[in-house]
């Protein structure tokens, strides 16, 4: 296939170091690897093709450039992120367009191996718990944060206790010492956690990111539930004598406890209530059956 000439050149942008892409520029430089003439990459507003010097560019195929495979669009634009072609799940990066090959990647919470060919599989189908960096890898917010939790726990969590009980005096404190104001300040739930751990306050993602802080600093996992309905419910799954459950510190209206709840027992309050914990099984791991 020869290619589709572009008209937009006027806005047209040579990417010719590494400020834009760091380590990656190279595949920008601009050499098709299999015969089809070299060209040069280009971009404008709506994003980034490869123009060859005979004026057409690749539509709608891969092209493999300077050591790298890319694949572009029907209009000639380089895709990123997922792309799928013949059933096969293939993942260009998001900033550069590199198909990932030969590597493992948590992608969304989800771990995949990638072979030769670039074509995707899911290690782990199910969303891995949130990965806390080591002591000498934190920021200085992280550190700021599990300060303020080792204050706190340091009178919840003692030794001799039980996973249970260290479980149930977290989720409790946080009921206890957070109000519902409909309001955080971002999603980013370290930044969440600090703003809710100072101000007491915030909405269903701070009582989440609050709880994600102390459950990870007390030893516990935790894996960020959304409700699958509308995207704008928080919660948190974590690990009690290794078996997973529900741990909702949110207050409802309604009313009700959600400390350690398996999934019947979340699907039947949410049946009852409009759906409030609508969430996608297949996307966590299982819970007790009681």
């Amino acid at each position: 296939m020869r290619g589709n000439k572009k008209s937009k050149t006027a806005a047209a942008i040579l990417l010719t170091g590494a400020l834009a892409f760091g380590s990656v520029s190279t595949a920008f430089a601009g050499v098709i690897g299999h015969g089809i003439s070299a060209g040069k990459w280009q971009q404008d507003s709506i994003g980034w093709w490869y123009q060859y010097y005979n004026s057409y560019y690749p539509v709608n195929k891969w092209e493999f450039i300077n050591g790298y495979w890319y694949h572009f669009g029907p209009a000639g634009y380089m895709d990123t992120g997922w792309y799928t072609e013949n059933g096969v799940m293939y993942y260009l990066d998001p900033t550069n367009g590199n198909m990932y090959r030969n590597c493992q990647s948590v992608i969304d919470g989800f771990t995949y191996d990638f072979d030769d060919s670039g074509a995707a599989k899911v290690e782990n189908h199910y969303k891995n718990p949130v990965v806390i960096p080591p002591e000498g890898q934190k920021s200085d917010l992280e550190k700021l944060v599990d300060a303020m939790c080792d204050d706190v726990l340091s009178g919840l969590v003692y030794d001799g206790m039980t996973d249970r009980q260290k479980l149930t005096n977290i989720y409790y404190w946080v009921r206890s010492n957070l109000s519902y104001s409909g309001h955080s300040a971002t999603r980013d739930w370290v930044t969440e956690a600090y703003e809710g751990l100072r101000r007491h306050r915030g909405d269903c993602y701070t009582y989440f990111a609050v709880t994600q802080a102390l459950l990870t600093r007390a030893g516990f996992p935790s894996i960020e539930v959304i409700r699958c309905t509308d995207n704008d419910h928080f919660w948190n799954l974590t690990q009690c004598d290794g078996q997973w459950y529900h741990f909702d510190t949110t207050p409802r209206a309604a009313g009700g406890t959600f400390c350690l709840l398996t999934d019947a027992q979340m699907l039947a309050y949410s049946a009852a209530h409009r759906g409030c914990f609508a969430f996608d099984q297949s996307l966590y791991p299982p819970t007790p059956l009681y």
